[in-house]
This record gives structure tokens, C-alpha cells and sequence, in this order.
């Protein structure tokens, strides 16, 4: 059987330099705390935490003192820097650029817009780390929306200035940009900023040139990851045998019964570990 896998796949930048950053503190034998869970990936957190990275929500920040703290990807509201700041806490910041460069463009457009004639609307999912930590960046004056059916929580009287979390769908960024300009758009313009990063941009053309090469496509990310949702969504939809796992464990000898070829791919929050681990339990399943 021809097992592939996807070139395009694995961690995002950002993710794999906290991760790096993580594992290289952790095997020098010194204490960490991780603020949330540094990706939406059981079995990744699960070897951080092997490691000895203590996982903390913010509710246990505000508790500890002088410790030593890494900031994930995702970013951080600066009410998080001052808490930190006021527990002795060693920031160890591994927030994306690319998400600091965004929470850089929505503080100086909130500092330079009249609130009174504008508004900030940010693409993206509330109950996201990410989309938390750009709402921090301005006291939380902004609105969030994840689909057009979202629209009617925007004032049609002011101007728009659009962003993104960084991990949306392009497309998805796009239909919303096309509905807000006829909604609105004429009446106090928009400014639309797509600020979704180049590797989300480049995952479904990379995934479409994949997907059609293997008569079967396992797609590996966590089950909580939106992320992962999305881009398993659309390889199905290009090729109806795609099946969603975790992990190797998940694989069952009948799934490959009939096919030839499989190719593998995963979320931006997907390892290139896990990614082989799943090949190489193919492999062991097609010899026994």
C-alpha cells in the first residue's frame, strides 16, 4: 500500500517555537507552568505534560508567585502581563508574531478611531484563546462574529474596521467581507483587514493538490480543535473517504480493506510526530 504524508502538514510556526521553547526549559530540569493548554491537541499536551509542564488557567495565575510562566501561542490581554508582573511571575512569552503584530494593529486602530462614528469587528470564534486575548487588547470594545448569521450584532451606522483571528478560514473571511460591504458598506464604509495567516491561506489549496493524489485520506487533529474541524470538513467534502482520528490507536485493519493508496494530513496543530506515529501503525497493521 502507498502511504503518504500531506508535505503541507504539521505544527504552524508559531506553535512548533512554543512548543521548542517549552520542551527546552522542561529538559533542563526547570519548572513550568503552561498558562491554558498550549494547543488544541490531547496527545501533545499529554507529552508536554510527561515532561513536567503544570498546565494552569488564569483563575490559579492570580494565585501563584514568583514562578515561572509560558505564555502559548495564542497570546495574552496585557491585564494578563500586569498580573504576572504583580506576582513576581517570569513571563516566558511565546505568543505567535503573528498574533502580536495583530494585537499591535487593533490597539492602534482602537487608539486612532473615533468610537463614537467606529467599531471594531474581529472574525473569529469568542470562546477562542486567541479571539480573548485581541478583545484584551482594547478593554473587550469590539465585536466578535463567526458567520454572516452574526450581522445583525454590528451598527450599520458606524464604520467597520475588520479583522481576523489568525487561524479562520479564508473563504470564510471573504463571504463575510462581500456580505458586509452589501449590508453595509455604503453607508459608513469598511475597512477590511484580512490578517489570517499565509499557512491557513496556503492549507486548502495544499490540501485540494493532496487529497486528490490517495483513494483514502486520514486526517489527524484533535476533536476540539475548530481548526481541525474545518479543514476535515473540506478534505471530506473532496474526498468522501476521509475518516477523522486522533491518533494511531484509533485505526482499525477494515478501514483499509479495498484501497491501495492512503495519504495523510492533519490540523496546524497537528505534530509531524503524530503525523509518522499514524504511518508507521499503518504499516504494522498492513503486515500483520
Amino acid at each position: 500500500m502507498k502511504i503518504d504524508i500531506d508535505p503541507g502538514a504539521g505544527f504552524c510556526f508559531g506553535v512548533e517555537q512554543a512548543f521548542d521553547k517549552a520542551r527546552e526549559l522542561l529538559k533542563q530540569g526547570q519548572q513550568l507552568y503552561g498558562l491554558g493548554e498550549m494547543v488544541h491537541n490531547g496527545e501533545e499536551v499529554k507529552r508536554l505534560a510527561a515532561l513536567g509542564l503544570k498546565t494552569i488557567n488564569h483563575q490559579e495565575l492570580a494565585k501563584l508567585k514568583g514562578a515561572r510562566v509560558l505564555f502559548r501561542a495564542h497570546g495574552e490581554a496585557p491585564s494578563i502581563y500586569e498580573l504576572a508582573r504583580k506576582n513576581g511571575i517570569e513571563v516566558i512569552n511565546a505568543t505567535c508574531p503573528i498574533v502580536l503584530k495583530l494585537q499591535e494593529k487593533i490597539r492602534n486602530c482602537y487608539a486612532s478611531m473615533d468610537p463614537a462614528r467606529e467599531q471594531i469587528v474581529i472574525y473569529g470564534k469568542a470562546t477562542h484563546p486567541e479571539t480573548i486575548g485581541l478583545m484584551g487588547q482594547i478593554d473587550g470594545d469590539a465585536v466578535v462574529i463567526e458567520d454572516s448569521a452574526d450581522l445583525h450584532r454590528i451598527d450599520v451606522s458606524k464604520k467597520i474596521h475588520l479583522f481576523s483571528q489568525t487561524t479562520m478560514d479564508p473563504e470564510g473571511f471573504s463571504e463575510l467581507k462581500a456580505a458586509l460591504n452589501e449590508r453595509c458598506g455604503s453607508v459608513q464604509g469598511l475597512n477590511a483587514n484580512c490578517t489570517i495567516c499565509s499557512q491557513m491561506k496556503k492549507r486548502k489549496p495544499g490540501l485540494a493538490e493532496f487529497v486528490g493524489n490517495y483513494e483514502l485520506i486520514l486526517f489527524i487533529s484533535g476533536k476540539n480543535s475548530s481548526n481541525g474541524r474545518m479543514l476535515y470538513e473540506y478534505c471530506a467534502s473532496l474526498n468522501p473517504s476521509t475518516r477523522w482520528i486522533s491518533g494511531p490507536d484509533e485505526l482499525e485493519r477494515s478501514w483499509f480493506e479495498g484501497f491501495s493508496s492512503v495519504g495523510i494530513s492533519g490540523a496546524t496543530s497537528t505534530s509531524r510526530l503524530q503525523l509518522e506515529e499514524v504511518a508507521t501503525e499503518i504499516r504494522k497493521i498492513m503486515r500483520g
